[in-house]
């Protein structure tokens, strides 16, 4: 029996880690594809500025990317929800740690991300603001709201850190208990004659 419980153990942590793997893709994958958009204007050694890149739609690539990474970063409850599956599955893998910071990390990193991408893509006369006044274009393409919605995520930050730091308590404390190994039962004395006769034979 215990044999078995050892084996289903090890059984589920690949689904778990699956689970947890599509959780984080769907919460810093729009995150990712904006700066390897970033990173090729970086590479192509293009200053931020309203000409074009060298020829190429970098600016509409990227404020597509940071419409999609806003779409999940400011929906609150979705990266709450996907941050405490993710930490869940990291518990069922019996990975603590993992878990817990998980659920710290991943509502911070959603949206703090993007927001990273567009103050480094600014530059003079380009203007950001959460009231979405004023005009930015950056590599041919106007930005609008892409660029203005991260004036509002320091905010938004702001107004659930507290929350998520302490749902972040609650979940790590109960799966530090479902996590822990389960101390194995004494072994009893027929049991612990047969091991001691199929060592010796």
């Amino acid at each position: 029996m215990e044999g078995h419980d050892y084996i289903s153990a090890r059984d589920r942590q690949p689904v778990s880690l699956i689970v947890w793997a599509l959780c984080v893709t769907v919460l810093l994958g729009p995150s990712l594809l904006v700066w390897i958009i970033r990173g090729v204007g970086f590479a192509a050694q293009c200053a931020p500025g309203p000409d074009p890149c060298r020829g190429m739609a970098l600016g509409g690539g990227l404020r597509d990317a940071l419409l999609l990474a806003w779409g999940v970063g400011t929906d609150i409850l979705l990266v709450i929800v996907l941050a405490v599956i993710a930490s869940v599955a990291c518990f069922a893998a019996r990975r603590t740690l993992s878990g817990a910071l998980s659920l710290m990390l991943l509502p911070i990193l959603t949206p703090v991300l993007p927001m990273l991408a567009v103050y480094v893509s600014r530059y003079d006369g380009c203007d950001i603001n959460a009231d979405g006044i004023g005009r930015c274009v950056l590599w041919g393409a106007e930005m609008g709201k892409s660029f203005h919605t991260a004036a509002i995520i320091p905010d938004m930050i702001y107004g659930f850190t507290p929350y998520s730091v302490a749902v972040t308590l609650m979940v790590s404390l109960l799966g530090w208990f479902l996590a822990r190994p389960k101390p194995q039962p004494p072994m009893h004395a027929t049991a612990r004659i047969r091991r001691f006769e199929d060592d010796y034979t």
